[in-house]
């Protein structure tokens, strides 16, 4: 497997290879790990019984670190919506001005997720609509 995210060929309307390399770090699998043993303790709680059915995934045989591990690669989704990669902000890691101007490229704009500076505390559909709006104002203007 690649490490990172790289072209996939010269066309413009090639798509690239996206590679967020999550399990890059051998402790974020560990801390997977050690939250699915955490949530299966938690839906072996008593509290629970009267709603509880038998566990679909990984399932109640599988409890070996290896088998686990291998568990948790396969069934990998992201929910997050990364953001911050295209940053907003006049400092030297900002990508983009306030205008959603990329600096330093004339007449190319950003306006999706990507220009926010962190993480926000909701999902970031309504963040990324308010930029798009943002976006269209700007090139209305």
């Amino acid at each position: 497997m690649t490490r990172g995210s790289r072209p996939a060929g010269a066309g413009v309307d090639t798509a690239p290879v996206l590679n967020p390399n999550y399990y890059g770090d051998d402790h974020d699998l560990t801390t997977m790990i050690t939250g699915l043993r955490l949530a299966r303790k938690i839906g072996r709680a008593s509290a629970l019984d009267p709603w509880r059915g038998q566990e679909m995934g990984p399932g109640p045989g599988l409890d070996d670190d290896a088998g686990l591990r291998a568990y948790v690669r396969k069934t990998l989704a992201s929910y997050c919506h990364p953001v911050g990669t295209c940053r907003i902000g006049q400092d030297d890691m900002a990508v983009v001005d306030t205008d959603l101007r990329v600096h330093g490229i004339s007449g190319l704009r950003v306006a999706d997720g990507s220009v926010i500076p962190s993480i926000p505390s909701a999902n970031t559909n309504a963040t990324v609509y308010a930029i798009a709006e943002r976006a269209a104002e700007l090139l209305g203007s």
